[in-house]
């Protein structure tokens, strides 16, 4: 009975005359940095959907606010459960990224409208927290948003339903 599978393996691309691979660094594909950088989103979303949906006056007190703001800011509670939306949105993204440059756009918008929105609360020092989390806060936010609008432009085609 013959077998229904090749008896050899079909030849590399080297062998057939394609460019050769060469240990070299080479570039990231764009459907894997844009994996990469929904990842992160997901993640940054978690980072602070958390905190403030299970325990907001508990992190906000964590964080340097005095006692007084921290329960008064305490109902921001709602503001965790759509961060938390907006990360399981990005899970659904990475299960299915073609035709969803809309929201992969809207994500690198919500990094930078943060990123901006903590740097001018620093700069009119609307809230006395901690040094340390206006710093980090800003920084995972500048930085996760440049690597959303870098992921968003090189995965065009990926996110449009190109086929390549």
């Amino acid at each position: 009975m013959p077998s229904e599978f090749p008896s050899e393996l079909p030849p590399l691309p080297d062998e057939v005359g394609g460019p050769p691979s060469s240990p070299a660094k080479t570039k990231r594909e764009p459907a894997s940095l844009l994996t990469s950088a929904m990842v992160v989103y997901v993640f940054i979303n978690l980072l602070f959907s958390l905190p403030l949906l299970l325990a907001p006056a508990a992190f906000f007190d964590a964080i340097g606010l005095r006692g007084s703001v921290a329960d008064d800011l305490g109902g921001l509670r709602w503001v965790g459960a759509v961060l938390l939306a907006w990360a399981i949105s990005g899970i659904l993204v990475l299960a299915r990224p073609e035709g969803r440059a809309i929201f992969v756009t809207t994500g690198a918008l919500q990094l930078t409208l943060g990123a901006v929105a903590f740097v001018y609360s620093w700069s009119i020092s609307e809230y006395d927290w901690s040094t340390w989390y206006h710093l980090l806060a800003t920084t995972v936010l500048v930085v996760g948003g440049a690597f959303m609008w870098w992921a968003r432009l090189r995965g065009r085609a990926v996110l449009k339903g190109a086929t390549g």
